[in-house]
């Protein structure tokens, strides 16, 4: 197979190849795996009862789907991955500033996800964790290196393994005795959940359109957000539902004891989602993770840039297998604040296009705000805002970011000429 040739540029119309439905098996595979499926685990822990946590996670799952799927129906039309797209409101200087986020998202979820895959292949093959993580490492970037076409037949096998794998624990866990009782419901931490679900959907945000660009220029724009939407809050919502109601049948929150206790002497099953949900995610981030060090300016190829982001992902993965994971995933948790704010901008740009030429745009501007004002609204073990503490910890700071960046946006659309205003249709 030959290797992807290209790196961030725009993609021709001649090399346009692929279905809108395609989506749907990339992100299914990509969202059934652990960390989706420990948020559920997390809707118990934070006290919620069976019907209040599925319904907080499916809520969430939703939200974060949705706008995942508008930003990947933006590929086609542009034949662009996100980040670049959003150049054109950030300007050419300032686009940098969510290149520089994604980029660190990248490698903090490749290292959170190679720490869970590394315990799993240790403990399926009984190698030494060295050995498991740089095996892992190695394979992950392997198969990145392919590009586009690889990342999407790699998901498409994955989707069909990882839900023989994971429906296997849903059949134990439905034969599992259920303890009936309705706990009230503590409404700061249904809102806290159903931002912490969302959030980890929306974070796909930056690379969605990584994934759609290859589309044919012609390519519904409903087609590909309706895909797109569907394989995700399919996968997401399946194993955020599974990951509640295993915690509350087998009464364990530990995430390797309670996969243990829903395979039972079949453990080895749940090793085995562990190391393929590592995989369908870090391809991904290892992908994207590399388009995102290319929009920063850095002086290398896409394959230079898969082999960096490989080579800086196995030292933070070694530090979390150490012990540095939780902290380390409250950092992720804490930088996710900024996805919601430049989903918004690049939205609004996507119906009034900016100036490709400008060094640094109002994006640039609108996206701090957002993310400024999101502030008082964060409740996390990192920080709480006054806001959220004063309601008990409900966070609802990825709605008001993204309100304010849209919001900040449009104003300046406001202030410009009437004559110089553009309105882009995306109905298409």
């Amino acid at each position: 197979m030959l290797l992807e040739a290209r790196g961030i540029d725009a993609v021709p119309v001649e090399e346009r190849h692929g279905h809108a439905h395609d989506l749907f098996f990339l992100w299914f595979a990509a969202n059934l795996g652990f960390p989706a499926w420990y948020i559920g685990v997390l809707a118990v822990i934070l006290g919620l009862s069976e019907p209040w946590g599925l319904a907080a996670v499916a809520l969430g799952t939703v939200i974060g789907s949705v706008l995942v799927a508008g930003a990947a129906a933006l590929g086609p039309a542009t034949g662009r991955g996100s980040l670049p797209q959003s150049g054109r409101a950030f300007g050419r200087w300032g686009v940098r500033v969510p290149a520089l986020f994604t980029g660190v998202s990248c490698l903090g979820w490749l290292a959170v996800n190679t720490v869970l895959g590394t315990d799993a292949l240790a403990s399926l093959f009984g190698w030494p964790p060295l050995l498991a993580l740089a095996v892992l490492i190695i394979v992950q970037v392997g198969l990145t290196v392919f590009g586009y076409d690889m990342i999407h037949r790699i998901e498409r096998l994955a989707s069909i393994v990882l839900l023989i794998l994971f429906g296997w624990m849903a059949i134990r866990t439905l034969r599992a005795p259920v303890h009936a009782g309705l706990i009230p419901l503590h409404v700061p931490m249904a809102i806290l959940t159903v931002a912490i679900a969302a959030s980890y959907v929306f974070s796909w945000g930056p690379y969605a359109a990584d994934y759609s660009r290859y589309l044919p220029r012609d390519t519904s724009r409903r087609a590909v957000f309706g895909w797109t939407l569907l394989g995700s809050a399919a996968s997401t919502l399946g194993v955020m539902a599974l990951g509640v109601l295993m915690a509350l049948r087998f009464h364990v929150t530990d995430p390797m004891a309670l996969l243990g206790a829903a395979t039972g002497h079949l453990r080895a099953i749940a090793y085995l989602a562990v190391v393929f949900g590592t995989l369908t995610a870090n391809v991904l981030n290892i992908y994207t993770g590399a388009t995102s060090t290319l929009t920063l300016g850095v002086s290398l190829n896409r394959v230079q840039a898969i082999i960096l982001v490989g080579l800086l992902g196995f030292p933070l993965t070694w530090s979390g297998l150490r012990g540095f994971s939780g902290q380390y995933e409250n950092f992720l948790l804490l930088i996710s604040y900024w996805v919601s704010p430049w989903l918004a901008v690049l939205f609004f740009d996507a119906m009034h296009p900016g100036d490709d030429r400008q060094d640094v745009g109002w994006g640039l501007f609108a996206f701090l705000v957002g993310v400024l004002a999101s502030v008082p609204f964060m409740s996390q073990t990192l920080w709480t805002g006054w806001v959220a503490r004063a309601w008990g910890g409900a966070d609802i700071a990825y709605y008001v970011g993204f309100v304010v960046a849209f919001g900040a946006m449009w104003i300046r659309e406001r202030l410009r000429p009437a004559g110089t205003r553009t309105v882009r249709s995306l109905s298409a």
